[in-house]
């Protein structure tokens, strides 16, 4: 190819110098041989500093309260505190009031105070620019300052006539409204001319005026008229005739009520009164003979009997359970018993006649003139009277049994049957220990749901018990179980025990049901030092609790030779009688 041919055939040549690329094409018709070359170099990529954004309300509204209005908002920006807002308040007319340059915290926070404080309408034309010199875009929002609520004023007023020989009268009062110092009140005599009108004067108390006047150039009927208003001005007006009574009626008891019309004209000295003259020691609305001052149940029904504070039978509920004493067949049902619609609790009622009441009657359908035992039952409905034993944590139920201590009882008691429960949980432990420790209580009231539901099971199947016994563990287990079940025994007897502070949810549903009526025994060793000290307060639980402590016993039971031994022995065969 010649010289002329290659010529023609370079079609260009260029430099792009703003990406810093150069591209040379050659016509690849010069040669099979010659390649295009391209040679690209990579551009770099530049942060990006973005106009700042705002974040303000559409509109502020501000009560008025005397006080300049404020505005706030935020701005979104790289660095926010290097930002200013400008904000220009524009009127109604969309005149410039004011501008103000606002700087802005770290976290884009800013505001200010407009020189504001009378009601109206302004148009708030805000910015914001960046560090950079960045505008964000305009916001236009409305800043109202709302007037305040007024109410039409009134009034009362006092007249005091001329005394003897006198011809000077007063009227005296409150103007009421939300602005007293607004206010104006003047008396304008009937068909005379406004020189004759008299303006009240305001003295110190807020509201209160007096004007004074001579009856003798003004008429004594005309018109009593306030006007007020901060920003919206209302009038009210009273026509009123102004007695001059030839001769004045007295008030013998001072209660602002004159003679003639008090119903009650020795009123007690400082006593307020009704319009008819009558205090609350002088009256008695229901008609109860028991007047107002002193009479807790102001309605009582026609007829009925009432106490000493105006209450009758059918307003009393004397006992606390929800019917009244009119309705109520048991007037001294227990704290906390739930009754039936007589007003009767299980603990009231035996529904069977044989002497054991509901609560405790595990045989409620003996037949009648039947002997029982302390749980309600004859001989052939239960058999042996039955104790529920519960063994200590890390124990197991043979563990328990073999103990001397209950060896000696069940052998005091032969007339007993001990049922010695097992544990469901493993570890032989009625209470798992809290999942963090010991020392991180747990807050869940069902924690020990597993155990309670195995007692549960041990009583329908085996029961009814006279009686539960804990040791250890399971003395504390027994509040948890008696707080959590419908089951009832006429005793309980804990050895050794505590209340299961390590775990806050079993605590709180003890202290909801407790104390607990069912008589009980709490048994602690002076030799004990892990537990004795720990017994008061599991005793502080039961309303009827008996307190033994054995001065040579550690943490076990006590055997026949101790001392308190027949004492524990005594509180158990007492539930019998």
């Amino acid at each position: 190819m010649d010289s002329k041919t290659l010529g023609m055939s370079l079609l260009v040549v260029f430099l792009m110098a703003s990406s810093g690329a150069v591209v040379l094409v050659v016509d690849n018709k010069m040669n099979d041989d010659i390649e295009v070359v391209e040679e690209v170099e990579q551009e770099e990529v530049e942060e990006v500093d973005y106009p700042p954004k705002l974040l303000v309300d559409s509109e502020f509204n501000h009560r008025w309260d005397d006080n300049n209005a404020t505005a706030d908002g935020f701005v979104y920006d790289e660095i926010p505190q290097t930002s200013t807002v400008n904000v220009v308040v524009l009127d109604e007319n969309f005149v410039t009031v004011a501008s103000y340059d606002l700087s802005v915290n770290a976290d884009g926070y800013w505001l200010f105070e407009t020189q504001l404080s009378e009601p109206g309408y302004w148009i708030l034309d805000i910015s914001a620019t960046d560090g950079q010199g960045q505008n964000s875009e305009s916001k236009k929002v409305s800043l109202e300052i709302t007037k305040p609520v007024e109410s039409e004023p009134i009034f009362n007023f006092r007249w005091d006539a001329p005394t003897d020989n006198e011809t000077t009268g007063t009227i005296s009062g409150y103007v009421i409204h939300e602005f007293p110092e607004t206010c104006e009140i003047e008396y304008r005599p009937k068909d005379q001319s406004p020189a004759y009108h008299v303006e009240g004067v305001f003295t110190g108390e807020l509201g209160m005026y007096n004007m004074t006047f001579d009856t003798s150039t003004h008429n004594t009927e005309g018109i009593l008229i306030t006007e007020c208003g901060m920003f919206q001005n209302s009038q009210y007006a009273a026509y009123v005739i102004l007695p001059m009574p030839p001769e004045p009626v007295g008030d013998g008891d001072n209660d602002a009520v004159l003679d003639d019309v008090d119903e009650c004209p020795s009123t007690p000295e400082g006593e307020p009164v009704y319009s008819t003259g009558c205090s609350d020691s002088e009256t008695d609305d229901d008609g109860d003979n028991v007047m107002n001052d002193r009479d807790q149940c102001p309605s009582t029904p026609s007829g009925e009997s009432v106490d000493y504070y105006g209450c009758s039978d059918s307003q009393k509920d004397d006992d606390l359970d929800g019917l009244t004493n009119n309705l109520d067949d048991c007037p001294n049902t227990p704290a906390g018993e739930i009754v039936d619609s007589s007003g009767c609790s299980d603990s009231q009622k035996d529904d069977d006649g044989d002497g054991v009441t509901n609560d405790i009657d595990t045989c409620p359908d003996t037949p009648p003139n039947t002997e029982v035992n302390a749980v309600g039952c004859s001989q052939e409905q239960s058999g042996p009277l039955k104790i529920l034993a519960l063994h200590g944590g890390g124990q197991t139920a043979n563990g328990l049994r073999n103990m001397q201590g209950i060896q000696d009882l069940m052998s005091s008691l032969s007339e007993f049957e001990f049922v010695f429960a097992s544990t469901p949980e493993s570890n032989n432990v009625w209470i798992r220990d809290p999942p963090g420790g010991k020392g991180e209580p747990t807050t869940d009231r069902d924690w020990a749901d597993a155990s309670i539901d195995y007692l549960d099971q041990i009583v329908e199947e085996q029961g009814p018990f006279y009686a539960i016994l804990g040791y250890s563990q399971g003395a504390a287990m027994i509040p948890v179980y008696l707080a959590n079940t419908e089951n009832t025994f006429n005793r309980v007897m804990m050895y050794n025990g505590y209340l299961p502070t390590t775990h806050e949810g079993l605590i709180d549903t003890i202290d909801e049901a407790a104390p607990f009526s069912i008589p009980a025994m709490v048994f602690s060793g002076e030799n004990d030092d892990g537990f004795k000290d720990l017994a008061p307060a599991l005793a502080a639980k039961f309303s009827q609790c008996l307190e033994v402590h054995s001065q040579t016993a550690g943490h076990n039971p006590p055997y026949q030779s101790d001392s308190t031994y027949n004492q524990i022995l005594n509180f158990i065969r007492d539930g019998m009688s």
